[in-house]
């Protein structure tokens, strides 16, 4: 019966296979053209042709059709390809990577999702700082106390730091409370 999951569950995990397949190439499209910006890069017609086979994709798997949601799966693989193909050759650009951007008392930082983007940052000729999450999570990692407190206190924001020596120093030049 289509609509409902089929009884063998091999085809729901042949299903779940093709939709990660076509949702793999629709992230890696979004990350370089855009979330939903490539059809717009294109011929209308084009654009329609894909909205029409994403709807008949769409319709195949809530139907829990195997053969049609393989068939389906395929063409939107194609259709993905397509669009890339007629983009390129209209000279359309990638996206800028999506960047975040804050001052410091040193200045502008950008941030960024993707370290690979780095070289992609849209800085408009200023000076600045340009950090990825990747190397966030690297400073993250060098700084375990601070880590360990934002686990043990969910919400805790992080005020103000000091260099380690600074701490010290402000530790040994302290009053002893309880004497």
């Amino acid at each position: 019966m289509k609509g409902a999951p089929p009884t063998k569950p091999e085809a729901v995990d042949q299903i779940w296979a093709i939709i990660k397949r076509v949702d793999e190439r629709g992230r890696a499209i979004d990350e370089r053209w855009g979330c939903g910006r490539l059809p717009t890069l294109v011929p209308v017609d084009w654009a329609a042709k894909f909205a029409s086979q994403s709807s008949k994709f769409n319709h195949a798997i809530y139907q829990y059709d195997l053969a049609e949601s393989l068939k389906h799966g395929e063409a939107m693989i194609r259709a993905y390809d397509r669009l890339e193909a007629l983009a390129i050759e209209a000279g359309a650009s990638d996206a800028p990577p999506d960047q975040w951007e804050f001052e410091t008392d040193d200045g502008l930082v950008i941030l960024i999702r993707d370290k690979s983007r780095l070289g992609q940052v849209q800085t408009r000729g200023r000076k600045c700082q340009v950090w990825s999450l990747d190397e966030i999570a690297s400073v993250i990692r060098n700084a375990k106390i601070v880590a360990e407190c934002k686990m043990a206190f969910p919400g805790a924001e992080l005020v103000e730091t000091r260099p380690a020596r600074a701490v010290a120093e402000s530790l040994l030049n302290d009053d002893v409370p309880f004497l």
